[in-house]
Formats: C-alpha cells, structure tokens, sequence
C-alpha cells in the first residue's frame, strides 16, 4: 500500500483513509508517517533499501534542522536581553545618530522587535542608528 502525503498527513488501510490537515510537517509527523508506512508495508515485499535509507537520512536531516532552529531562538533571546542591558546603560549620554545629528538619551522602549531610544529633543531612533556614545 502506498502512503501519500498531500497537503497534510494522509494514513490509512486500502479500504479507509484519515487525513490530518497540516501545513508543514513537523518531526513527529514525519517520524508517524515513516511508523504508519512500516506499520502497512507487506513484509514479503518489504521497502526497498536505499528508500528506507532515504527516509531514515531525511528524519536525521529534520531532527538536526530543528535543534538549529531551538538553538538559534535561544541565541536570539540572549541577543534581546544583552541589547537591553546595553540600551539601559545609555541614559543620560549623549549619541549622534548615522545622519550627523546628535541629543541625550532620556529614556529607551522596547516593542518587542526592536529598541528604540528615546531623545531629550522627543525623538525616538532605533539603538542601530546610533553612530557614536559620549558621556
């Protein structure tokens, strides 16, 4: 029997089939899908070798992809609150921005992407536009 993946996680017998809607298939469907295909293959027929070996190389393929994935959002997280520390220390010092202009920082806001600064002349620039720190 044939299992076919469109547009979700399809499984089933010949005579009945289930579909679970997905957009993209994460670890542990594919790792269901690789079960239910095991599950259905007729052992005097078995998956060919190399297919198997595929299927078994694209799993690692996908464990490792995700565990980058975990690592890169914690690395991320780390960069966050290091900005915030950094931002914090910048008030009462006067910066100058990339276009030349300069002002004290009075304050600094966080929207959950970025870090603006906040200026005594009430502007607010992005902590990335800031060229240059003095006390």
């Amino acid at each position: 029997m044939a299992i076919n993946v469109i547009n979700g996680l399809s499984t089933g017998t010949n005579s009945s089939t289930s579909v679970i809607p997905k957009t993209d298939i994460d670890k542990n469907t594919f790792l269901r899908l690789f079960t239910k295909q095991l599950q259905y293959q007729d052992p005097l027929n078995p998956m060919d070798a190399s297919s198997f070996t595929t299927q078994l190389a694209q799993f690692s393929s996908l464990e490792q992809l995700y565990n980058v994935n975990t690592n890169l959002n914690s690395m991320i997280a780390a960069q966050k609150s290091l900005l915030t520390s950094i931002s914090s220390g910048l008030i009462g010092k006067q910066v100058t921005m990339k276009d030349g202009s300069s002002a004290k920082v009075s304050g600094v806001s966080f929207d959950g992407t970025n870090t603006n600064i906040m200026l005594d002349n009430n502007k607010s620039v992005l902590f990335t536009d800031i060229k240059q720190i003095s006390a």
